[in-house]
């Protein structure tokens, strides 16, 4: 059963706003942008970041690992009782700290690589989810881990 401390709207606005000063506070001078697909099932965490740097150009970068303790903590904290929560999300912060989120609850990440179906199990005991609330593909893979 999930055991995150529950975030309304305003607390996990605070925390994205903390989570972009920790980013931006890391980067080098002249980026344009920053986008961070966050990808997670289970303890499977994909996650890819791409820095536009001042030639116009993505260049990968690692973020602090506080920023990846911030999106977990995120992601506890939006759990929703029988619904779950999301599998994916894509933070974009452009200067000087201004970001937008998007969620994913219900469409299959791209996962890379993908998640081994004992992923799935322990997903479904940290985040459980009522049948009605669980996508297809998630379902399938939950059925075929529990029958491994």
């Amino acid at each position: 059963m999930a055991q995150w401390p529950k975030l309304d709207p305003v607390a996990q606005n605070e925390l994205l706003d903390r989570m972009t000063r920790t980013i931006v506070d890391a980067l080098s001078p002249g980026w344009r942008e920053v986008a961070i697909d966050y990808r997670v099932v289970g303890k499977n965490i994909d996650a890819a970041v791409g820095v536009l740097d001042p030639d116009g150009i993505y260049q990968l970068w690692d973020p602090p690992a506080d920023a990846w303790r911030m999106f977990q903590r995120l992601r506890g904290g939006m759990y929703q009782d029988g619904e779950g929560t999301w599998f994916s999300a894509r933070l974009i912060i452009e200067p000087p700290s201004r970001f937008t989120v998007q969620y994913n609850w219900l469409n299959e990440p791209d996962f890379q690589p993908y998640p081994a179906l004992e992923e799935f199990l322990l997903e479904e005991e940290r985040f459980p989810r009522e049948r009605v609330h669980m996508p297809d593909w998630y379902r399938r893979r939950l059925e075929a881990a529990k029958g491994a």
